[in-house]
């Protein structure tokens, strides 16, 4: 057998950092002990909302959704994209110019970067940031320059970029993963800012829209950039409506970046299959009832971990938004604490899988990330062995 060398644009991609602690959950998960309790992955528990699932049956049953679709998004999913834009942030989207749809928010992050970055530009990346940035960079052949996400809010430090002459893309992401923090409205005006002042598309990545906690409703940018004049907006509709395993998401805004998105979705993946885009139209014009009882959810999770962690000693604040809870680990040395290390500890010794902030760029050492896509029971279950293991360490 021939041994085929990678090209070089899969050797310059950056080590899956989640790859071998997702070897050792499965080690551990069947070997004899404790069952395993799995907070490090963003992957919804509850089931999708049941007249969406009556919808896609409908369509699956429908012969014209067994043939390939139209290389152009239904109009039904581009239209009820426009429809929630305008009633939950009160933006309006044209949905003939302005909507792109994908297999996935993945998706759309990646077809914005690789149709706008050119190898050699500049992409300018938050710090902490969700991995797949860097690796949309790489593949781009694009030069990355960190972004500060400043504590205790998280905003973005665009002093820090000042003397940034040219960039081809500006990548921020709130709701943010991993910290939980909401855009404030001056970050935006700050993109769009840094954004017409060097050239760079402002690609906000929307995945958590409609989780935030506390009565608040996360910030479009959309909503900022009102004109769309550099802006395009990715979304999912996995969080919102717990259909992460549909792989269906969407981007809106600027339409020449929306056009060359199209462009490059068409030629790297096709089309989407049509039921598929009929069940998420039906999603997202249809009631908002059980996304509004999914925030509940969450917000009940976030709450018990919170207090919990509190009760045992940790120094914690709630997140604004998302279904995660970042944690700075206590230092017990005055040195910061090896988040890394913690987490191989934690999992081997009490079964409990965290995502170590590293994982998340260098601003996120010290921190661990504990997913709230786990039932209560679990979640008490992860809070009591949490003491146990402070208190031997």
């Amino acid at each position: 057998m021939v041994d085929f060398e990678p090209a070089a644009r899969v050797r310059a991609l950056p080590a899956n950092f989640w790859g071998e602690m997702d070897r050792e959950i499965l080690r551990l998960t069947a070997e004899p002990g404790p069952r395993m309790i799995d907070v490090s992955k963003g992957n919804p528990d509850l089931p999708t909302p049941e007249h969406i699932v009556a919808a896609m049956q409908h369509e699956v049953a429908r012969p014209i959704n067994h043939r390939y679709p139209a290389y152009r998004a239904r109009e039904s999913f581009r239209h009820a994209v426009a429809r929630r834009y305008l009633d939950d942030h009160g933006v309006r989207i044209d949905p003939e110019a302005e909507v792109a749809v994908f297999h996935g928010s993945h998706e759309a992050v990646m077809a914005a970067v690789l149709s706008r970055v050119d190898p050699g530009k500049t992409l300018v990346l938050p710090d902490p940031g969700y991995p797949m940035y860097a690796s949309a960079a790489e593949l781009a052949g694009g030069r990355i320059v960190p972004l500060p996400l400043v504590e205790p809010a998280y905003q973005p430090d665009f002093a820090a970029v000042a003397d940034l002459e040219r960039a081809a893309l500006l990548m921020l992401n709130y709701p943010n993963n991993p910290t939980g923090a909401l855009a404030t409205r001056g970050a935006f005006e700050e993109a769009v800012a840094f954004s017409l002042r060097t050239g760079a598309a402002f690609v906000h990545d929307f995945a958590y829209a409609s989780l935030g906690y506390d009565g608040r409703r996360p910030l479009s940018a959309l909503a900022v950039d009102v004109g769309h004049t550099v802006t395009v907006e990715t979304q999912t509709l996995s969080k919102t409506y717990s259909m992460a395993g549909w792989r269906v998401g969407f981007a809106a805004g600027n339409a020449s970046l929306i056009a060359a998105m199209r462009h490059y979705q068409a030629a790297a993946f096709s089309t989407m299959f049509g039921a598929s885009q009929e069940a998420a139209a039906a999603a997202l014009a249809g009631s908002q009832e059980a996304a509004q009882e999914l925030i509940g959810v969450y917000q009940r999770r976030r709450d018990l971990v919170v207090e919990g962690l509190r009760r045992i000693g940790w120094d914690v604040q709630a997140p604004a938004g998302t279904f995660f809870v970042w944690v700075r680990l206590p230092a017990a040395t005055g040195e910061a604490p090896d988040a890394v290390a913690f987490a191989d500890r934690l999992r081997t010794e009490e079964r409990i899988a965290v995502a170590p902030g590293d994982g998340f760029g260098p601003r996120g050492a010290g921190h661990i990330r504990i997913g709230l896509v786990t039932d209560d029971r679990t979640l008490h279950e992860m809070i009591e062995r949490l003491d146990a293991f402070t208190r031997r360490t």
